[in-house]
């Protein structure tokens, strides 16, 4: 009996390897999307945003590749620090400046129940012949801090 009570408990536990995300970030703007645990070191994702520019609405598709780092969760055997790199496309956008590069660092926070949470991470992204901005972090190389909150659930 023991053996199957706590057998049920470590499914119920185990976090599923597909999520659905929802987020606000640079350079993804508000954000939905999916993305899917292929193992304890590797995730890949896809989402799509929206974003308010002088008077119209920017669209977004990125793609991401996170590396997992660390110790694991003792709740879910996963572990929860990641390297994240991807790309942005913005259609609106002119060219060289339809796509960006992204790379931060971050981690997974799990909630009470550890099938859902929140991931906050933090880097830098590329954007090319961008260095007129006022916000930019470095204009001779054209990199721009990136910033994204996004909560996650199974």
């Amino acid at each position: 009996m023991l053996l199957f009570c706590s057998n049920i408990y470590s499914q119920a536990t185990t976090p599923g390897k597909g999520r659905f995300v929802v987020g606000a970030a640079g350079p993804e703007l508000f954000h939905a999307g999916v993305t899917y645990r292929i193992a304890n070191i590797n995730q890949l994702g896809f989402n799509a945003g929206l974003g308010p520019s002088s008077g119209s609405v920017w669209t977004a598709l990125s793609l991401e590749d996170r590396f997992y780092f660390g110790r694991s969760d003792k709740r879910t055997n996963q572990k929860t620090w990641f390297c994240r790199v991807g790309t942005t496309f913005f259609p609106q956008a002119e060219s060289p400046q339809q796509f960006t590069f992204n790379l931060t660092v971050g981690k997974d926070i799990l909630f009470k129940n550890p099938r859902n949470g929140i991931t906050i991470d933090a880097g830098v992204f590329y954007l090319q012949d961008s260095e007129g901005s006022s916000i930019i972090l470095i204009p001779s190389l054209d990199l721009w801090p990136a910033l994204r909150i996004q909560f996650y659930f199974s």
